[in-house]
């Protein structure tokens, strides 16, 4: 869909936004002049008596020099308050594009766009894991993460620019965290569903107050496909896919066409005030963020992301077993979470509604004790080839018999069939389509390669054919 457009993945590499200038001396040095620099800000933020006078920094210069060690402050190991103040004092100075403060610095709030597009920069420190990862760092994380929600939901005033360095700073904190095999209870565990969940909706926020370009739309496709070992990455794309299709199938069908209900919570995700045509192109292009969910089923496509082999070549250069990773042991439950999504939004276009359930996969239908299908032919008329048939009286007597008996059994098991809705119980029926809903080939446009692709997952196809693309 991107094709001609250029990925932003080398801009994200060669930006140098996140160094410091105290980079260039020894750590010593560097971590001495962030804490004489930094506590003095810091407390005088959590001081009461303080915290509403005006900030220490006047001019221009000072503010500019004190974000070097600022900067340098969030690369410190987390065992004193020196990262804690620093994130103090930078979380305070973007509310400059909320609601300026006298304990933001004046030059700050005269040009917040410019101030806050180099502190989102600077902030990318804090997300790099440390080695002594810890409910310290998470707790830092996670206020970052909040202040930018605030940020994008409340700011009216941001412009374009800053709206776009946003974007890339949570496509890169993302790709720091989620790209890499997961590491139980570390860092990128406890955060995953934070971090794609503020991702997503400050994308969708973006999209109502300047579109992203197709540049980020397409980097953004690139990177999630390294984070779809993440249960919560596929959650959160369905959610965000649901709750457009519900307004989607709103202004498309109308008013008669059966809505398609999601939880307020999901729908809260999608700004009001987004229009119909945004919600047309942003539905679309978040369908494809996931790339082709059934890739869910093949651990070594996913494994093949540059980070997974990264860890996969150990000291020796040796490879190591695929299945060392435990994260690669919850794909199937990963993409049935993700067919699970695709199929409810087959059933909303089809004017089926039902709620949706997350309940385990349905029991598998057993083919074998199911009655065979020679009695009702499924070749549609105009297809079936004429030919003559002698009949006899014996024939006759018998193929009316196995009719009969085959139909019987066929009406014992049209309560379980393997086309009911996995969410139906087996005397429940099926609901009817729409009589408006879309054409087949509309939906089999959109969702047919996936659905066919899903189906024969882990199937071997008869008299030696192989799954060859160049093969129709």
């Amino acid at each position: 869909m991107y094709s001609e457009w250029r990925s932003l993945h080398l801009v994200i590499q060669n930006d140098q936004g996140h160094t410091s200038v105290l980079h260039s001396y020894p750590e010593s040095v560097g971590r001495e002049v962030a804490n004489a620099v930094v506590h003095p800000l810091g407390q005088a933020l959590g001081t009461p008596s303080v915290a509403g006078s005006e900030s220490l920094l006047k001019t221009d210069k000072e503010v500019k020099w004190t974000m070097e060690v600022i900067c340098y402050g969030l690369t410190l190991p987390l065992d004193g308050e020196t990262v804690k103040y620093c994130v103090d004092v930078y979380t305070d100075w973007i509310m400059a594009l909320v609601l300026p403060k006298d304990s933001i610095p004046l030059p700050v709030i005269k040009e917040p766009n410019l101030y806050v597009q180099s502190i989102l920069k600077h902030l990318q420190n804090l997300f790099v894991p440390r080695q002594e990862q810890g409910s310290s760092q998470i707790r830092l994380c996670l206020q970052v993460l909040r202040a930018i929600q605030k940020l994008a939901r409340e700011s009216s005033i941001m412009a374009r620019e800053t709206w776009e360095v946003l974007l890339l700073f949570l496509l890169q904190i993302n790709d720091i965290l989620l790209a890499p095999p997961t590491v139980q209870g570390g860092i990128a565990e406890n955060l995953a569903e934070k971090l794609i969940g503020v991702l997503f909706e400050v994308w969708l926020l973006a999209c109502t107050r300047c579109f992203p370009t197709p540049p980020y739309w397409k980097t953004a496709k690139e990177m999630v496909a390294n984070w779809r070992h993440h249960p919560a990455v596929v959650e959160q794309w369905s959610k965000v896919t649901c709750a457009l299709t519900s307004r989607l199938l709103r202004f498309t069908y109308g008013p008669s066409f059966p809505p398609f209900k999601v939880p307020d919570e999901d729908a809260s995700l999608i700004p009001p005030e987004m229009d119909n045509e945004c919600v047309a192109q942003t539905w679309f292009r978040f369908l494809h963020m996931l790339s082709n969910p059934v890739d869910l089923s093949n651990p070594a496509i996913i494994s093949s992301t540059p980070k997974f082999q990264e860890q996969f070549l150990n000291v020796s250069g040796m490879p190591q077993e695929l299945n060392q990773y435990p994260c690669l042991k919850h794909l199937p439950q990963i993409f049935f979470r993700a067919m699970r999504g695709i199929s409810c939004l087959v059933d909303a276009f089809l004017g089926i509604s039902r709620p949706r359930s997350d309940s385990a996969p349905p029991t598998p239908v057993n083919r074998l004790s199911m009655p065979q299908s020679t009695a009702v032919s499924t070749t549609p008329p105009h297809n079936r080839r004429h030919r003559a048939v002698t009949v006899n009286k014996a024939t006759m007597k018998t193929s009316t018999v196995s009719t009969a008996h085959a139909s019987k059994v066929q009406h014992q098991t049209s309560s379980t069939s393997p086309l009911s809705s996995p969410n139906q119980t087996s005397s429940e029926p099926r609901p009817l389509p729409a009589p408006r809903r879309p054409k087949v080939n509309s939906i089999l446009n959109l969702f047919g390669s996936w659905l066919f692709d899903a189906a024969f997952v882990h199937c071997k196809l008869h008299n030696g054919i192989n799954r060859d693309s160049s093969m129709t």
